[in-house]
């Protein structure tokens, strides 16, 4: 083969592996492109996937609510900023939810700085006062800038908002709120959640606003979740 010859061939094939090249690298983003529109298609349809969007618990944990009803729980810290601004989502949520669905908060306990907040929010429950000053609670610290982190600071503040000092520092030293807190600590290592705020159906999946991609479509997503469960103890009592 002369030196003309040679050089033509080395460039066909030049020109051939160039080109095939191309056509992998072509098809490679086409695919990405297709997946993307997919995902997005499947984000603008409502629709959710186990694993991305909300996770499996296992095993199950059991819940609080009678027969025929669904668990909606959610778990958050009054010092989080991020479960403030879910607090106005959920507010409107809980006036606008199924009659089947019950829902309930645990203030999880991730480390020692969050455990007098669980002791307040249990404390204040035992006196029957928690559905009042929740949402005070909560502005207190994230519009407020009020330093609430130990049980006088705590009770010097609830005083303003007609709590008895007293009563509370005894209701937040007593076994019931003792027992409570070491149930919550239980429960964020059962239901496997490592940040807040988090949403817990019926004990079975687990969720965030940054797995589900907003507060509205979390929203979206434990209703979902939720008519799926109750469709399914409609089910398992009809086949009985």
């Amino acid at each position: 083969m002369n030196n003309l010859n040679f050089f033509r061939v080395s460039f066909v094939l030049l020109f051939a592996l160039v080109a095939s090249m191309l056509l992998v690298t072509t098809r490679a983003n086409e695919a990405e492109h297709d997946h993307a529109q997919h995902d997005q298609a499947q984000e603008a349809t409502g629709e959710f996937q186990e694993g991305k969007h909300y996770h499996r618990i296992s095993p199950a944990v059991p819940t609080d609510v009678k027969a025929g009803s669904v668990e909606v729980l959610e778990l958050f810290w009054y010092g989080c900023p991020h479960c403030y601004q879910f607090e106005k989502y959920l507010t409107r949520w809980m006036q606008e939810k199924a009659a089947n669905v019950e829902f309930m908060r645990i203030p999880a306990v991730l480390n020692r700085s969050w455990v007098p907040h669980a002791r307040a929010y249990y404390a204040l429950e035992a006196m029957g006062e928690i559905e009042r000053i929740h949402p005070i609670f909560f502005a207190a610290i994230h519009e407020q800038g009020r330093r609430l982190r130990d049980m006088d600071s705590m009770a010097r503040f609830l005083t303003q908002h007609g709590i008895d000092g007293k009563e509370f520092k005894k209701a937040y030293d007593s076994l019931y709120v003792e027992t409570k807190t070491k149930r919550a600590k239980q429960l964020v290592l059962q239901y496997g959640s490592s940040s807040v705020p988090a949403v817990i159906i019926n004990g079975k999946y687990r969720s965030t606003a940054s797995d589900a991609g907003s507060y509205e479509r979390l929203l979206q997503l434990i209703n979902q979740l939720a008519q799926q469960e109750a469709n399914l103890s409609a089910s398992s009592e009809t086949i009985e």
